[in-house]
C-alpha cells in the first residue's frame, strides 16, 4: 500500500512547517530575556521619576511652610501694639457691638472704637513711640496698626505726636471728609459737628506745631507746615499780646515750685526776647520753652497732680500768648477744673470763647456754659 509512503511525507512537512514556525530555544530565551529587561528598565525609571516627584513635591510644602512661617514671624513683628488709659472722666471702648468702660492700660486692636464724653478723655501710646491724646467728646477708632498705621476720627480731637517713621511706614488719619498723612510731627485734628462759612464747608480743621502733615481732600493734596493751619482761611481770631505784667512775674506767679499759687485767672504777658539774640536763636529758644511747659503740664496731669498741671499750663499760656499752643493750653486748664467740678472753668470757657470764636473746643466751652 500507498499508505506508508503518504505517512512519511505527511510527517516529513510536518516537521519542516514546525521548524519554520517555531522558533529555537536560545531565540525565545533571548527574546524573553529582552523584554524582561525593557520592563525592569521602564519600572527602574518609573521608580526614579516617582521618587523625584515625592522630592518636589516635599521640597514645595516645605518651602510654602517656611514662607507661611516667615510671614507669620513677619507679621508679628510689624503688627505695632497700642495701649490706652482713660483721662479726665474716662472714656468707653467699644468692640462691635459690645460697649464697655474703658479700663487703664487696654489693649486696642484694628476695629475697635474709644468714645470720649464731654469731660473725659483718653491718651493713647504706640510701640513706635508715638503718641496721641483724645479730647472729650471724641469718637476714634483703630483700623490698623502694622506697616500701615490708619485710624479713623469720626469727631471730636485728637493731638498726635508722631515719631520718625521708617521706610515703608505710614500714619494716616481719616475724617468724615478728609485724609491727613504724616511722616514724624506733631499736631492737632478735630472733626466739628457742621461745616462752617470758612473752608469750604469741611468739618476739618488741622493744626501742626511741628513737622509736615498732607492733607487729602477732593483729589487736592495740602502740605501744612509747622505753625499752619488747614483749612487756611479758618484761623482762630487771637487778639494781640497785652502787656499786663513781665515774663519773669507772671512765670513767678505760676511757677509750677509754688503749688499754692494757682489763682485759675488767665496771665497775658509779653514774651519778647532780649534785642541783642538773633532771630533765629530766639524762635528757636521760644519753641522750646513753649513745648516744655506744654509737655510738662501733660506729664503731670498724667501723674495726677492736677494742680501742677494747672500752673504749666497757666505759665505757657501767661509767657506765650500767641503760640500755636496757648490754645490746647488753654482747652485743658478748662477741662481739668471741669473735671474737679471747680466754679473757675465756666469762667475760662467764657474766655475762651471770647477769644477763640471758631476754635477747635467752642461746643465743649458752650457746653460747660449752659450745664448747671
Amino acid at each position: 500500500m500507498n499508505v506508508p509512503r503518504y505517512a512519511a511525507t505527511a510527517a516529513k512537512l510536518l516537521q519542516k512547517q514546525l521548524a519554520t514556525s517555531v522558533p529555537a530555544p536560545s531565540e525565545r530565551e533571548r527574546g524573553l530575556a529582552t523584554i524582561q529587561e525593557a520592563m525592569r528598565a521602564r519600572s527602574k525609571r518609573r521608580r526614579i521619576w516617582t521618587l523625584s516627584s515625592v522630592a518636589a513635591a516635599a521640597s514645595l510644602l516645605l518651602a510654602a511652610g517656611l514662607v507661611s512661617q516667615l510671614g507669620a514671624e513677619e507679621a508679628d513683628v510689624a503688627l505695632i501694639s497700642i495701649r490706652v488709659s482713660p483721662a479726665g472722666e474716662g472714656a468707653a471702648l467699644r468692640t462691635a457691638d459690645r460697649n464697655e468702660a474703658l479700663a487703664n492700660e487696654a489693649r486696642l486692636s484694628s476695629g475697635q472704637r474709644i468714645e470720649t464724653p464731654i469731660g473725659g478723655g483718653a491718651s493713647l501710646q504706640l510701640s513706635t513711640g508715638s503718641s496721641m491724646s483724645l479730647a472729650g467728646g471724641t469718637s476714634f477708632r483703630v483700623d490698623s496698626h502694622g506697616a500701615v498705621e490708619r485710624f479713623s476720627l469720626q469727631r471730636g480731637e485728637v493731638s498726635a505726636h508722631v515719631s520718625k517713621l521708617s521706610q515703608g511706614q505710614r500714619f494716616i488719619v481719616r475724617t468724615p471728609d478728609a485724609e491727613l498723612e504724616v511722616r514724624g510731627t506733631r499736631f492737632r485734628a478735630q472733626v466739628l459737628p457742621r461745616g462752617e462759612a470758612c473752608g469750604g464747608q469741611t468739618r476739618t480743621r488741622l493744626t501742626v506745631t511741628e513737622g509736615v502733615v498732607e492733607v487729602r481732600r477732593d483729589g487736592v493734596t495740602t502740605p501744612v507746615s509747622a505753625g499752619q493751619h488747614w483749612p487756611a482761611d479758618c484761623a482762630s481770631d487771637v487778639p494781640p499780646r497785652v502787656h499786663l505784667e513781665t515774663p519773669e512775674q507772671a512765670a513767678g506767679s505760676v511757677s509750677p515750685t509754688h503749688p499754692s499759687q494757682d489763682t485759675g485767672s488767665l496771665h497775658v504777658a509779653s514774651n519778647a526776647a532780649s534785642p541783642t539774640q538773633p532771630d533765629a536763636v530766639k524762635k528757636s529758644s521760644a519753641l522750646t520753652q513753649q513745648n516744655d511747659l506744654f509737655a510738662e503740664g501733660v506729664a503731670l496731669r498724667r501723674q495726677g497732680d492736677v494742680g501742677a498741671a494747672l500752673r504749666a499750663y497757666q505759665e505757657l499760656i501767661a509767657r506765650f500768648p500767641t503760640s500755636p499752643l496757648a490754645e490746647n493750653a488753654m482747652v485743658e486748664r478748662i477741662r481739668l477744673l471741669s473735671g474737679r467740678h471747680d466754679p473757675r472753668a465756666r469762667t475760662e470757657a467764657a474766655a475762651y470763647l471770647k477769644r477763640y470764636p471758631h476754635g477747635f473746643a467752642v461746643i465743649e466751652a458752650r457746653q460747660l456754659m449752659v450745664e448747671p
